[in-house]
């Protein structure tokens, strides 16, 4: 049977008098389900003109990217597919080290450069000892923003919880300036934050830092995370619950200050089995995948 895979978009309205957050408002559904079986992160060029989702395609889950082309900006139902071969659809993507085949497993968040040189893509994939662990890849793109260009650059193997227990590896950001990145995990509940020396690069000069407290009160099946445009929130969803979690961060941008407390919004009973999320559109829109 195969698995329905779908794309919600919701308006996201702020109160500006305050930190918490009004309402969100369901807009559409975009059923994709015949382009990926297993619809996982997603992400926009910055115009809205292409999204970009990471397909795990059948057993094991090996990794592929989807771009699509919007011809009105941030409108999914305009979207129209880049790839034009047959299954499975999208760019491989593949990385030397990353199993017998070169190829990622189990893909889930994207996160862009704000050029779109560089793409970074969140795996679970812990390839056994003495070979490449739960990770973030790093690839270059030759033309920014075509997926089709993209070049492996660095496997940068990630231990969350600073014991290497958390092998469930889902959630990722980075600081706007590209000095902090973000991941999380769905086993220990917990985000850890690396300092790069070089902005956006992985090869050389990551620092591990500190270690958030356990999330899983907000969502113990936390897909992905991302930070409003200060650093002084953090947005926390999963499949857990048809909700979306804020916290607030008492020194911008610095994960072990996040608040013990947090509110919470209903998605409504439309966004079942999350896989992943994106604010776009200056903040103004929520878009969630899912499949059932």
């Amino acid at each position: 049977k195969m698995k329905k895979a779908f794309l919600f978009v919701l308006f996201f309205c702020t109160l500006l008098s305050s930190n918490s957050f009004a309402e969100f408002t369901f807009v559409q559904t975009k059923n994709v389900a015949l382009d990926t079986p297993g619809i996982r992160g997603i992400n926009f060029k910055p115009d809205g003109t292409r999204m970009y989702i990471t397909n795990r395609f059948d057993d094991p889950g090996k990794a592929y990217l989807i771009e699509y082309s919007l011809s009105k900006p941030f409108d999914i139902s305009t979207a129209t597919i880049s790839f034009t071969g047959g299954k499975p659809k999208g760019t491989a993507l593949a990385c030397n080290g990353a199993g017998d085949d070169n190829q990622m497993e189990l893909p889930h968040a994207i996160e862009f450069k704000p050029d779109g040189t560089r793409m970074f893509v969140t795996t679970n994939k812990d390839f056994g000892e003495g070979e490449i662990g739960v990770a973030v890849f790093q690839f270059q793109l030759t033309t920014p923003w075509d997926s089709t260009t993209l070049v492996c650059e660095k496997i940068y193997e990630v231990d969350v919880d600073g014991t290497g227990a958390e092998d469930q590896v889902r959630t990722l950001d980075f600081k706007p300036d590209g000095t902090r990145m973000y991941v999380g995990g769905m086993k220990k509940h917990k985000i850890r934050q690396y300092d790069l020396a070089t902005p956006f690069d992985l090869r050389s000069g990551v620092t591990p830092g500190g270690i958030s407290d356990s999330l899983a009160s907000a969502d113990e099946e936390m897909r992905n995370i991302q930070f409003n445009p200060d650093g002084t929130q953090l947005f926390v969803a999963g499949d857990e619950n048809a909700r979306m979690n804020l916290y607030s961060l008492s020194t911008a941008y610095d994960i072990t200050t996040l608040s013990s407390t947090f509110t919470t919004f209903d998605l409504g009973s439309r966004v079942d089995e999350m896989r992943g999320f994106i604010f776009a559109s200056n903040f103004t829109k929520l878009f969630v995948t899912s499949d059932e």
